[in-house]
């Protein structure tokens, strides 16, 4: 396209009314899609950007723009939907189109606008409309990320059907994220591989530990559903999760949040920045956020001053269980985190975005309630009532997580439609946490943590991906990480204090392509490969000090202890990935997909016991079938999605062959299911709207083969469930929005989720297996002409008692009803 002079000039209408118009001389139709990327930024400002990249004139009046803020466009997309995406939200709409599609007139509509939204992600490498996405691709604006609460990547559990978490017997600061069933039955430790691939500005996570990191000042979250093993590669065997932070816009903006709910709840956020030069800018991030401890400790009970006993006789040298004393709110958060974005502008082809991001969070680590008494007659059970908010406890754990990192994208396009791309980062991370999972004072196997994390990655892509005939996307990535960890244990019933120190480095490296054919208008086919190899070094040493003198670790575990270990692993993998899409027309279409993908094999993380234990285990691998139907109209939208998967070589914690736990290859599973997702806007009016949203998954998982020296397990588990594999996950959503006059406006959303029984290991018992629960939670906010808005908000407001994970005896209690205000400025 060649580049022509624009101008904005300033036109009079009659009754003295002024009209902006942003003028572009017209050299080509306006119904071809083109590449947008427009930041969000003050909505006047937006339309001159908007007008200089389509050519295009748009007219409109002061007074209808003034102290409005444009939502972000990038994609490849036709005018007409940049411009309707751009005023999304605004209250500003498109009243006319000129016959030659050149002129865009602007008017007040309802406070969203009448034109529907047209959603962009970045899911495949590539911009792209969500409608054409041939995957199974969920995302959520930066609005909807602040109305519904989410602060990492725990909080889109119960906002996307088939996300689920399982905190497995490692605590709640080690989640183990699952989509559509996979990645239950993953191990809690830093060193696993997480068959859900996180990533933060195009930053993969390598580790679960990653999970609870602060996510604030986003742009939004995109969620792909089911293996991705092509352009992301190993470990996204149930999928990714990419969150896309804001960076810096044309003008200076900002705003700052800060809400107060019970529980001594406080959460402040602020985010600032703009354009320092011509071509470079800035934006700054912090959130800080504290309380909210919902439980209540009531100490030891009557195991205070408790001693292990041996032949009856008292081991006075072994410390007693002590009482700490009663403390209410426990659970509290204290966590703060910063994030400065850099970008750029080498030339008008050539970007650089940095983000340098650190947090700190020195909160209390989340207890386990106990069954009470009179239903666990059991030496754990220090007196608990029936009340599931209330615990016992010889300790009230805290943790400490400390998150550093630096990041940077570079983009350059080579020639027209070609396109270079580098993405790369380091990252460091101090934890230490622990914990009795069994929620009781009892120090049957109690364990404390102290892991220090590393990593470095850097991927380079250069695509031709802007819709022409034949598009196309080849790259490398390289990724190195290590990972230190102690794990202490005190055990009354090994009485022993015992430790396993683990040393693990490993490095990964791929080639991937992918590559697209508009076989005719209507028809596009699409084929991909990545090649991966992967080193693996772990090495660590089992000590049993006993410090009292009465250790029955050997005989515990059947060993000797006080071993070493030294081991290497190594593995090839080849993935790929066949997509057919057929265009129905502009508003339908159909795909499918068949594909493979694999979690990297390695070595077990959690409590290495035994010899047997450190030896590594094969990866696991999947086979994929998808198919799915996209039908975006108007104020309707619809998306369903098939989906069938065998896995091989699961990987899994059973009983080895010395009759202690842990992981390796356990047999085979497979998953199939629905993905379903409606949104419609119910009313339409001048001051009015009304919008609905309903997304359901269903599915079933089975094991279908088990591996185990135990008969009695192979016969339990087969036929089983997956951990973290609920048979039925739902969300409804409701928003309304009213405008008055003045300028003010009211949204309210009313959001109801509804999450399916689950379990969080292999061959479950009744005990592990969590009932459904129901959740509704609101959000009304009041927005002023002045820039700033009042709000309140809650959570679980019916004050449904549920709980996420049940662990024996032990249960992981969630949140009771949760309220507070908030106020909001924007600058």
């Amino acid at each position: 396209m060649p580049r022509v002079a624009f101008k904005t000039t300033l036109m009079a209408c009659c009754a003295a009314v002024s009209v902006i118009a942003v003028i572009a001389a017209p050299v080509h139709a306006q119904t071809a899609s083109m590449a947008f990327r427009i930041e969000g930024q003050p909505l006047d400002q937006a339309l001159i950007e908007f007008a200089r990249a389509a050519d295009v004139q748009v007219l409109f009046t002061p007074e209808l723009v003034r102290g409005k803020r444009a939502g972000a466009v990038s994609g490849t997309l036709s005018p007409r939907e940049a411009l309707a995406t751009l005023l999304n939200g605004t209250g500003v709409g498109i009243r006319s189109v000129s016959a030659d599609g050149r002129t865009f007139s602007l008017g007040a509509t309802d406070v969203a606008g009448a034109e529907p939204e047209v959603v962009v992600v970045t899911a495949l490498k590539r911009t792209a409309a969500i409608a054409k996405v041939p995957a199974a691709v969920v995302a959520i604006n930066g609005t909807d990320i602040r109305e519904r609460g989410i602060v990492g990547a725990d909080g889109l559990v119960d906002e996307i059907p088939g996300v689920s978490i399982n905190y497995s017997t490692g605590g709640t600061g080690y989640g183990l994220l699952s989509i559509r069933g996979i990645g239950g039955a993953d191990d809690y430790k830093p060193n696993g591989s997480p068959s859900v691939a996180l990533h933060v500005d195009g930053i993969y996570q390598t580790s679960n530990a990653y999970v609870g990191m602060p996510l604030f000042d986003l742009e939004r979250i995109e969620v792909l559903k089911g293996p991705q093993g092509t352009l992301y590669g190993r470990n996204t065997t149930a999928g990714v999760i990419n969150a896309i932070t804001r960076g810096p816009s044309e003008a200076f903006e900002g705003y700052a949040d800060v809400r107060a709910g019970n529980f001594d709840y406080t959460r402040f956020e602020t985010a600032f920045g703009g354009k320092v030069s011509e071509n470079f800018g800035v934006r700054l991030a912090v959130m800080a956020e504290n309380g909210g401890g919902f439980m209540n400790g009531e100490g030891a009970g009557t195991l205070a001053g408790f001693r292990p006993t041996v032949g009856g006789i008292v081991q006075t040298q072994v410390p007693a269980v002590t009482d700490p004393g009663k403390r209410e709110g426990f659970g509290d958060k204290d966590m703060v985190a910063a994030r400065a974005t850099f970008s750029f502008d080498f030339t008008p082809q050539t970007n650089l975005t940095v983000k340098a991001f650190a947090s700190r969070d020195r909160g209390d680590s989340r207890q386990y309630d106990r069954l009470e008494k009179a239903l666990d007659n059991t030496q754990f059970n220090a007196g608990e009532n029936a009340d599931p908010y209330s615990f016992y406890s010889q300790k009230y754990f805290t943790h400490a997580y400390d998150i550093r990192g630096l990041s940077g994208t570079l983009t350059h396009r080579v020639k027209e439609n070609l396109n270079f791309t580098v993405v790369g980062g380091v990252q460091s991370t101090d934890r230490t946490d622990g914990g009795n999972g069994d929620g009781s004072p009892y120090p049957g196997y109690e364990y404390a943590f102290d892991e220090k994390l590393s990593q470095a990655s850097l991927e380079m892509r250069l695509s031709d991906d802007n819709g022409g005939k034949f598009d196309w996307i080849v790259g490398a990535f390289y990724l190195t990480d290590s990972a230190d960890f102690d794990s202490t244990w005190t055990s009354f019933t090994v009485r022993s204090v015992y430790d396993n120190n683990h040393k693990q480095r490993r490095n990964s490296f791929a080639v991937f392509g992918q590559a697209d054919y508009n076989v005719t208008e209507k028809l596009r086919l699409s084929g991909g490969l990545r090649f991966t190899r992967d080193t693996v070094d772990y090495k660590g040493q089992n000590i049993d000090h006993n410090p009292w003198g009465i250790s029955i670790y050997n005989s515990t575990f059947a060993t000797v202890s006080g071993f070493s270990w030294d081991r290497d692993f190594e593995d090839d993998n080849l993935s790929g990935r066949l997509t057919a899409q057929y265009f129905v027309n502009d508003n339908f279409n159909l795909f499918a997909s068949a594909s493979t993908g694999y979690r990297g094999g390695g070595f077990d993380g959690t409590s290495i016991m035994t010899l047997e234990e450190t030896y590594p285990f094969e990866s696991e691998t999947v086979t994929a079938y998808e198919a799915g139907a996209r039908w975006y109209k108007g104020r309707f939208r619809a998306s369903l999605d098939v989906f069938s998967y065998k896995f091989k070589n699961l990987q899994a914690t059973t009983r080895l062959a010395n009759d202690t736990n842990g992981r390796t290859n356990v047999g085979k599973a497979e998953t199939s299911g629905v993905d379903l997702a409606v949104g419609v806007r119910l009313f339409d009016g001048q001051t009015q709207k009304l919008d609905l949203d309903l997304s359901a998954a269903f599915l079933d998982s089975e094991i279908t083969e088990y591996i185990s020296r135990r008969a009695a397990d192979v016969a339990a588990t087969v036929g089983d469930p997956l951990p973290g594999a609920p048979d039925v996950t739902a969300n409804l959503s409701l928003k309304h929005q009213v405008a008055f006059t003045g300028g003010w406006y009211l949204t309210s959303r009313l959001t109801v989720a509804h999450h399916g029984e689950e379990s969080n290991r292999l061959n479950a018992l009744p005990n592990n297996t969590a009932e459904p629960y129901t959740l509704t939670n609101v959000h009304v906010e009041l927005a002023s002409p002045a820039s700033w808005s009042v709000y309140a908000f809650g959570k679980n407001v019916t004050d449904e008692v549920y709980f996420p994970e049940l662990n024996g005896a032990a249960r992981l209690v969630g949140a009771p009803a949760t309220y507070g205000v908030g106020l909001r400025y924007r600058f």
